[in-house]
């Protein structure tokens, strides 16, 4: 998928968290905000740790979420509270992402975590 471009990789261990609104009918939804908050900041960390530098132009992205729970969330609010983490750490805005997935695989208790691969697109398809 990456065609032997340079990737960035790294594990997020844990129980992934998936994106939430931060307010639901005009309240702030404390509990839920807090700990998407707390997640991005730890994926942003594990991302620098892992030697993760800003790609200028466009991106790819495959994140694989590993849950415990078969009724765990929509598999769209994981990639997003994924990528949101990653403005101003892997590109300057998610905005550049132009190719994306997102996998949700049972795991065991104990083995939750979300691995995230990101790579420069050389080339966007241009329409007409």
């Amino acid at each position: 998928m990456s065609c032997g471009k340079e990737v960035f990789e790294f594990v997020v261990p844990g129980r992934p968290v998936p994106a939430v609104r931060m307010t639901q009918r005009g309240k702030f939804v404390k509990e839920r905000a807090q700990q998407y908050l707390a997640y991005k900041e730890a994926v942003a960390w594990y991302a620098v740790r892992a030697g993760v530098r800003r790609i200028n132009g466009p991106v790819a992205v495959e994140i694989i979420i590993h849950l415990a729970d078969k009724k765990a969330g929509d598999w769209d609010n994981y990639g997003k509270a994924i990528t949101d983490a990653l403005n101003k750490v892997a590109y300057k805005d998610d905005r550049q992402i132009v190719d994306g997935r997102v996998i949700k695989r049972l795991c065991d208790k104990g083995e939750e975590r979300a691995e995230v691969r990101i790579w420069k697109v050389e080339e966007v398809e241009q329409c007409g």
